[in-house]
């Protein structure tokens, strides 16, 4: 299992939620910036979950809208629950940056190319870090973990911009 079924059924553990729900909390959460996870994998996960006992499923109608499925976490998947904030919390840290294919392969390259390619990494870091710090003076009304996550990524964004700043000097 993976991050994303920690997130999903973190989420259940909270309220019963529709896929639709789960994805939105998960848009709200920012948490789609950092975990690769689009709608047709909430709706397809949820499913899985059912067939496997972690959640049951209640389709409703409200008045005029269409009907929707509210998911439930069953007691099963409580225990996956726990199970996975275990497991992840004892994983090894890793930190996955794309640009770094680029990095690996600048050596192919001409100098404009380079230059070219390093200032887009530069300004990628730079426009995170800005979109970050609104966010983070936008979301008072934050929970403290949630808050923590902000807080955590602006200073890995700092830190990379330092990073790069390094590296650019040791490059020309």
């Amino acid at each position: 299992m993976s991050t994303i079924d920690l997130i999903i059924l973190g989420s259940l553990c909270q309220s019963p939620k529709s896929a639709y729900d789960l994805q939105k909390q998960i848009e709200t959460r920012n948490l789609s910036r950092w975990v690769k996870v689009g709608s047709f994998t909430v709706y397809k996960k949820v499913s899985l979950y059912e067939t496997k006992g972690y959640v049951t499923s209640q389709t409703i109608k409200n008045g005029k809208m269409p009907e929707k499925t509210i998911y439930t976490i069953t007691q099963s998947g409580k225990d996956v629950f726990i199970e996975l904030m275990s497991k992840f919390s004892l994983t090894e840290t890793r930190v996955f940056l794309d640009f770094n294919a680029v990095i690996v392969n600048l050596s192919l390259l001409d100098n404009d190319s380079i230059v070219e390619y390093i200032t887009n990494i530069r300004n990628s870091i730079q426009a995170t870090k800005a979109q970050l710090s609104e966010q983070l003076l936008a979301q008072k009304e934050l929970s403290l973990f949630g808050q923590a996550i902000l807080e955590q990524q602006f200073m890995l964004l700092k830190a990379l911009e330092d990073w790069e700043k390094n590296f650019e000097r040791q490059l020309f």
